[in-house]
C-alpha cells in the first residue's frame, strides 16, 4: 500500500471522527463544524483559485458574506420560509453553474474576469449550498437526514471510483476530468440509490421505487458538483484547492459533490419527507 493511500485513509478516518463527534455532541456543535469548513473553504478559493491576498479587505468582505448569513439563519432566527428562500436561490446557483459547465467553454476567461473583478463572490458562492445542507439539521431527525445524504454522496464516490477503475473503457468528459469514465458514472449511480435506499428502509421503514430513482438523482448530481468543480480548477490551472488534507487536496475539493447535491436534498425533504 502506497504512503498516499494510507494518507488518504488516515484522512478520511480523522475527518468522519469529527464528524461523528460533532452530531454526537449535537446540533449546534454540528453547525458550528460546518462553520469552520465552510470558512475554509471560502479561503482556499479566495486565496488559491482567486489568487488574492489574505488578510485583504476583499478577504474579510468575502469571509463577512458567508459567516454573517450562516450565522443569522442558523443560530439567531430560524425562519422556514427564509431559510427555504435561500435553498431556492441555491437551486437557482446550480442551474447556472450547470450552464457554466457544458456551455462555457474551457478556454474561456469570462470566470477569472469576474473572480479578478469581484473576488469577495467567494463567500456568497458557498452561502447558498452551505445554508442548503444545514436545512437538513431543522427537521426533527436530522442526524439520520443527514446520515442518508452523506451515505448517498459516499455510494457515488466509492462506486465510481470501483466501477470506473475495474470496468471503465470509455471516458466521461477526458477534457474537463480525465479519470472520470461512463461504467464509473453508471456504477456509482446505482450504488448510491442502492445504498440510499437501503439507509433510509433501515431508518423509516420505508421502501418505494421513487426512493430509489431520487437517490441515484443524487448521485448523479453529486458527480456533477465533482465535474464543474474540477473545470473550474482547469480554468484556474491548479490541481487542489489546498493541500489542507494529506492525501485530499483541500476542504473544498471534499465538499464539492455535497455541496452541489445539498439544495436538490432539501427539495426532496420539503415535498417528499
Amino acid at each position: 500500500m502506497s504512503s498516499n493511500t494510507v494518507q488518504r485513509i488516515v484522512s478520511a478516518i480523522v475527518l468522519l471522527l469529527a464528524v461523528f463527534v460533532c452530531i454526537y455532541f449535537g446540533k449546534k456543535a454540528t453547525m458550528g463544524f460546518i462553520l469552520f469548513f465552510g470558512s475554509l473553504a471560502v479561503d482556499e478559493i479566495f486565496c488559491n483559485f482567486f489568487r488574492k491576498k489574505r488578510f485583504s479587505l476583499n478577504y474579510f468582505l468575502s469571509q463577512a458574506l458567508f459567516i454573517v448569513p450562516y450565522v443569522y439563519f442558523n443560530f439567531l432566527d430560524f425562519s422556514p420560509g427564509m431559510h427555504f428562500a435561500v435553498v431556492n436561490a441555491g437551486l437557482v446557483l446550480n442551474v447556472g453553474l450547470l450552464i457554466y459547465l457544458f456551455y462555457l467553454p474551457i478556454e474561456s476567461k469570462a470566470v477569472e474576469d469576474l473572480t479578478s473583478k469581484m473576488p469577495f463572490i467567494a463567500g456568497p458562492f458557498l452561502l447558498l449550498p452551505m445554508i442548503a445542507l444545514t436545512n437538513t439539521l431543522h427537521y426533527e431527525k436530522w442526524r439520520l437526514l443527514l446520515a442518508v445524504l452523506m451515505v448517498v454522496n459516499f455510494g457515488m464516490d466509492t462506486g465510481a471510483w470501483f466501477f470506473g477503475k475495474n470496468f471503465g473503457k470509455h471516458k466521461l468528459w477526458e477534457k474537463v476530468s480525465p479519470k472520470k469514465t461512463i461504467e464509473g458514472l453508471i456504477g456509482g449511480m446505482l450504488t448510491a440509490g442502492l445504498l440510499g435506499t437501503i439507509t433510509w428502509t433501515l431508518i423509516f421503514g420505508e421502501t418505494k421505487v421513487l426512493l430509489f430513482g431520487l437517490f441515484c438523482l443524487l448521485g448523479v448530481l453529486s458527480q456533477l458538483g465533482d465535474l464543474i468543480q474540477s473545470k473550474i480548477k482547469r480554468q484556474f490551472k491548479i490541481k487542489d484547492s489546498s493541500s489542507l488534507i494529506p492525501g485530499h487536496g483541500g476542504v473544498y475539493d471534499r465538499i464539492d459533490s455535497l455541496l452541489y447535491s445539498a439544495p436538490f436534498f432539501a427539495v426532496v425533504l420539503k415535498y417528499y419527507y
